[in-house]
């Protein structure tokens, strides 16, 4: 399956070839133009962007960055002082560093789905700019992220905000740091250009430890972590559909294994300290995680490792949690942009079955859990063992296309619909090793169409005169993002 701009290459078969391709997409993508399209076309989905679900995903992808950085700082910082880390890295043959630069690269790309969609915004991932002037480019990215202009060892506090890296392209094509012009609505501006700058930096930050670990012979397996949802919120979900048979078209007894299937998916889920993120697993043997209660009583589960972790969290986390405790929703920080919560009444808007269109157990617990995790765009489940693994696909247009199929999936299974689902998501899939049969069966299950019928849908041209008849909402959708922000050749 394509990548963007045409990257067909395997990244694991052939990393070569797939960074050659990558580099050329990057290439072309990042020349400076005199001027950028706006940014006008997003706010006939301002609802989407300013939902509950976009602000909560940034406001994870905003912790999440902030605890990179400053695990990445601890990293350096330890090899600077005893791992001579500047003078090791300049010191190598230009061979020895693209060799690391690549392995960074795929490490990344491939830790977890969507990975590699991340890096369609990081222009400094190309192999002329790490390497230039014998190596500095990649020590200046560094620096850079940790704000040591001067190679000094960085500080390894957890920041309150994390260090976004500029770039004069990216920052022109979204406009940043630019006033919002008459006509355009700047809290859907605003959400965009914080969404996609998290995005970018954290591939980068991630990029950067990776190269290093590698460097010094180690590599650290990237954990994925289930969503911390509270358990007893995602069981009320579950319950809600499957004890309304005329609204989810269940039986009682689908209902009862809908409850069931919803159980065992969060009972392994690993837990994680809000202040260190320090997992279950790692817990002293005999220890517990201590609870928010407040908390608790909004369906939120909080948790940490001890009192200290604690009251380093009210007082310092990201935000304060003496600032949301016990608030249903948490607005994001002040170091983004100030942004307006749009009520709902749900966590995500999941539109009723047509009339005749019964869904599926399976389909049911999807939608449990797409309600339960509106940061998620789909949840790739698989059997035990193995884990469950939540996509959240970062670029824009293809996220808005993928809302449009699924929305008209869930209401009447439409086969066509499924299928570009299919088609969208085995990217993902294939990054945390699903095949496409496997995926294929699980889309299979959960809209009841057979499995060679969807193949068969999956194999063939999405721009067939049918298909897009059928779908010039799509079109029409995809049509305005290419104008606004493709840039051309």
């Amino acid at each position: 399956m394509d990548s963007f701009g045409g990257v067909k290459a395997d990244r694991e078969k052939n990393p070569e070839k797939w960074n050659k391709e990558w580099e050329a997409y990057l290439g072309k993508k990042f020349k400076p133009l005199p001027s950028y399209p706006d940014l006008s076309f997003l706010s006939e989905f301002s609802p989407r962007i300013l939902g509950q679900g976009m602000l909560a995903s940034m406001e994870e992808q905003r912790k999440e960055l902030c605890t990179l950085q400053k695990d990445l700082a601890g990293l350096v910082a330890d090899k600077r002082e005893g791992g001579h880390l500047d003078s090791k890295w300049l010191s190598m043959s230009p061979e020895t560093r693209a060799e690391y630069i690549l392995k960074g690269l795929v490490i990344s790309s491939g830790a977890v789905a969507d990975m590699d969609e991340r890096r369609q915004w990081c222009p400094e991932t190309t192999t002329s700019f790490l390497q230039r002037d014998g190596g500095q480019g990649f020590l200046d990215l560094l620096n850079t992220i940790l704000d040591t202009p001067n190679g000094e060892a960085p500080s390894e506090e957890l920041r309150a905000e994390p260090i976004l890296v500029s770039h004069p392209v990216f920052d022109g094509i979204w406009h940043i740091g630019e006033p919002c012009p008459p006509g355009e609505n700047e809290a859907v501006r605003n959400v965009m250009q914080n969404h996609v700058s998290l995005s970018r930096n954290f591939y980068l930050s991630f990029f950067i430890w990776n190269t290093i670990l590698n460097m010094y012979g180690k590599s650290q397996n990237y954990m994925a972590v289930k969503p911390t949802t509270s358990f007893n919120e995602s069981l009320r979900g579950a319950r809600n559909l499957g004890s309304s048979a005329k609204a989810a078209g269940l039986s009682k007894e689908d209902g009862k294994r809908v409850i069931q299937e919803a159980k065992s998916a969060y009972s392994e889920a690993e837990r994680a300290c809000a202040s260190c993120s320090k997992l279950s697993s790692q817990l002293p043997e005999g220890t517990n995680f201590l609870r928010c209660s407040k908390c608790m009583g909004v369906g939120r589960k909080v948790m940490y490792c001890n009192k200290d972790c604690q009251l380093k969290d009210w007082k310092h986390g990201n935000p304060p949690h003496k600032a949301i405790c016990g608030k249903p929703y948490a607005v994001p920080g002040e170091g983004l942009n100030s942004i307006p919560v749009q009520q709902s009444s749900g966590s995500r808007d999941i539109p009723p079955p047509d009339p005749g269109f019964i869904r599926s157990p399976e389909l049911v617990n999807q939608i449990a859990l797409l309600q339960d995790n509106p940061h998620i765009t789909y949840v790739l489940t698989q059997p035990d063992p193995k884990p469950d693994h939540g996509v959240a696909l970062q670029h824009p247009e293809g996220k808005m296309m993928f809302e449009i199929l699924k929305n008209r999936a869930v209401r009447n299974g439409d086969r066509r619909a499924v299928a570009m689902m299919c088609n969208m998501l085995e990217q993902s899939a294939a990054g945390v090793g699903m095949s496409k049969a496997r995926l294929m069966l699980q889309l299979s299950k959960e809209y009841g169409i057979p499995v060679s019928e969807l193949s068969e849908l999956c194999t063939k041209s999405e721009r067939s005169a049918d298909i897009e008849q059928k779908t010039k909402d799509i079109d029409r959708l995809a049509a305005q993002l290419d104008a606004s922000l493709n840039l051309p050749d």
